[in-house]
C-alpha cells in the first residue's frame, strides 16, 4: 500500500501545489458572490426611465396612474428605509428614520432626510424611483407620430438629471368591447414591469367602476376587494395536538438539498474529469510506463483515486471553513438584514445533510472517477476521450434534468424511480432527503449504489489494466460497438 500512498500524494500535490488550484479555489466563492449580487447590481444600475400617459378618454386616468404609482412607490420606499435602518442601527434607528419619512404622508420627498438620519443617503434617488425606476412626466406631445422622436432619442425631455429620452408612452383609449384600451409605445421591446404596473392600475380602476355602477360606494368596494382568506400552512409531521406553522426555516432544507445536489454533481464531474485528463497526459508523456515499472496496477488505480479525492476534500474543507467563519462572525448582521438568509445558511450546516452529502459524494466520486480513469487509460489524446465521454456526460446530465423538472414534485414516481438507478442515486436521493423517504427505501437504494460502486471499480480496474498496458484503446471500443451492431443486424 506504500506505493498507492506515494502515488496518491503525488497526484494530490500535483494539483494543490499549483497556482491554478488556488485560483480555482477562490473562483468558486467569488463567482457565487457575483452570481448572487449581479441581479441586484443590474436592477440598481439601470437608469431612471421617464414615461408619459396620454388619456384620450377625458376621465383623468393619467392622474389616476400617477397617484396609484406614488402610493405604491411610497409603500416600497418606506419598507426599504425600515429594513436599511434596522441593518444599520436596529429598531431605534428604524423608528427615527420612519418618523422623518412620514412627515410627508402623501409622497417620498423626505426619503433623503430619513436616510441621512441613519448615515445613509446614496440610495435616495434609486429608492424614490421605485422598483421599476420609472418616473411619470408630462407628455411632450399628444400623438404617437409626434412622440416617436422623443422615444428614439432624437429629441429629449427636461428632467432633474438633465436632458433625457422618453422611455415609453401609454395611450388610454375607449374600447367598444373591453371598455378601455391601453396602448404601450416604446423602443424597448423586452421590459414588462412598467407595462404591467400601468395595466394593473387600469384594471383595478375598471373593476372599481363596475362595482360603483352596481350601487356600491368606494368604502364598500375597498372592503370587498380586501376580502381574502387567512391561509396558514401547518406541518403534518408535528406531534399530535401541536400546530406549528410552516416557516422559511422549515422550507430551507429543501432549497439546501437541491443546492447540495447540484454542487455534488459539479464536484463529481470536475474531479472525475481531472482523472481523465491526467491519465491521458501521463500516457502521452510515458509517465504511466514509469509507474508500471515501480508499482502494481491496483496501487496506481487506488492511488490516483485517493489523490484526486484528497483534492476535492481540500476544496470542501476550505469552502466549509469559510462558510462557518462567515456565518459565525456575520450571523448577527445577516439576521438583521435578512433573517431568512440566516436560516438558509444554518440549514446548510445541518449534520444530517452534510453526512449524507459526504456519503453520496464518496460513492458518486468512486463510480464516476473509476469510469473516467478507465476511459483515460484507453485514450491517447483528448480527441479520443471526447468520443467516449458523450454517453457518460448524458448519464450525468439526466438526473439533474429530472430534478430540475421535478422541483415542485420531489415525491413523484419519476424521482422515486430515479433513486433506484445507481448512477443517479447520489444526486436524486440527495434532493429527496428533506421529503423524508422511507428508511427501507433509503437504505436499499444506498446499498444498491454501494454494490454498483464495487462492480464499477472491479470493471474499471480490468479496463484500466488493458488500457495501461496498451492492450486496448479507444479503437477497441469502437470496434466492439460495430461488431455488436453487425450481430444485431
Amino acid at each position: 500500500m506504500r506505493a498507492a500512498y506515494l502515488i496518491a500524494r503525488r497526484e494530490y500535490l500535483s494539483y494543490v501545489a499549483t497556482w491554478g488550484f488556488w485560483l480555482s479555489l477562490l473562483a468558486v466563492p467569488i463567482f457565487a458572490t457575483i452570481g448572487g449580487v449581479t441581479p441586484a447590481l443590474i436592477q440598481s444600475s439601470q437608469p431612471v426611465r421617464y414615461f408619459s400617459v396620454i388619456d384620450e378618454t377625458g376621465q383623468r386616468l393619467d392622474q389616476l396612474v400617477e397617484q396609484a404609482r406614488i402610493e405604491e412607490r411610497r409603500a416600497q420606499v418606506r419598507g426599504a428605509i425600515e429594513m436599511m435602518a434596522q441593518g444599520v442601527g436596529g429598531d431605534e434607528a428604524a423608528e427615527r428614520a420612519l418618523a422623518i419619512f412620514d412627515e410627508d404622508p402623501d409622497g417620498v420627498s423626505q426619503t433623503e432626510a430619513a436616510l441621512q438620519s441613519v448615515g445613509l443617503s446614496d440610495a435616495a434617488s434609486a429608492l424614490e424611483a421605485g422598483r421599476t425606476k420609472a418616473v411619470q412626466v408630462e407628455p411632450p406631445a399628444r400623438t404617437a407620430d409626434a412622440l416617436r422622436p422623443y422615444l428614439s432619442g432624437d429629441q429629449t425631455i427636461e428632467t432633474p438629471e438633465g436632458p433625457k429620452p422618453l422611455f415609453a408612452a401609454f395611450f388610454i383609449r375607449e374600447h367598444a368591447e373591453n371598455g378601455l384600451e391601453v396602448v404601450y409605445l416604446s423602443t424597448n421591446l423586452t421590459n414588462s414591469d412598467l407595462r404591467g404596473d400601468v395595466r394593473d392600475i387600469i384594471r383595478a380602476h375598471m373593476r372599481e367602476q363596475a362595482l360603483v355602477s352596481e350601487g356600491l360606494d368606494p368604502d364598500e368596494i375597498d372592503a370587498i376587494l380586501d376580502i381574502r382568506p387567512l391561509v396558514t400552512s401547518l406541518d403534518a409531521r408535528s406531534e399530535a395536538g401541536v400546530e406549528e406553522e410552516v416557516t422559511f426555516a422549515d422550507r430551507a432544507p429543501f432549497f439546501v438539498a437541491l443546492g447540495l445536489a447540484f454542487i455534488l454533481w459539479m464536484a463529481v464531474f470536475s474531479v472525475a474529469n481531472m482523472l481523465l485528463t491526467s491519465m491521458i497526459e501521463e500516457k502521452g508523456g510515458k509517465i504511466i510506463e514509469l509507474l508500471l515499472s515501480t508499482a502494481r496496477l491496483e496501487d496506481i488505480l487506488i492511488g490516483k483515486l485517493l489523490g484526486v479525492a484528497g483534492v476535492s476534500v481540500t476544496l470542501f474543507a476550505v469552502w466549509g471553513g469559510v462558510g462557518v467563519l462567515l456565518s459565525t462572525l456575520g450571523g448577527s448582521a445577516i439576521a438583521a438584514l435578512d433573517p431568512d438568509l440566516l436560516e438558509l445558511l444554518t440549514s446548510v450546516f445541518d449534520p444530517g445533510l452534510l453526512l449524507a452529502g459526504l456519503f453520496f459524494f464518496t460513492c458518486g466520486y468512486l463510480m464516476y472517477g473509476a469510469i473516467f480513469l478507465a476511459m483515460g487509460s484507453l485514450c491517447d489524446t483528448l480527441q479520443d476521450a471526447q468520443t467516449l465521454m458523450g454517453p457518460v456526460i448524458w448519464i450525468l446530465m439526466l438526473p439533474m434534468l429530472i430534478i430540475v423538472f421535478s422541483i415542485d414534485a420531489l415525491d413523484s414516481m419519476v424521482i422515486q424511480i430515479g433513486s433506484w438507478v445507481p448512477l443517479w442515486t447520489p444526486f436524486v436521493m440527495m434532493a429527496r432527503l428533506p421529503t423524508d423517504p422511507p428508511l427501507w427505501e433509503l437504505l436499499s437504494a444506498c446499498a444498491l449504489m454501494v454494490v454498483t460502486t464495487l462492480i464499477v471499480l472491479w470493471g474499471a480496474a480490468a479496463v484500466f489494466r488493458q488500457g495501461a498496458l496498451r492492450q486496448a484503446n479507444a479503437d477497441s471500443v469502437r470496434k466492439l460497438l460495430k461488431m455488436g451492431g453487425k450481430k444485431k443486424a
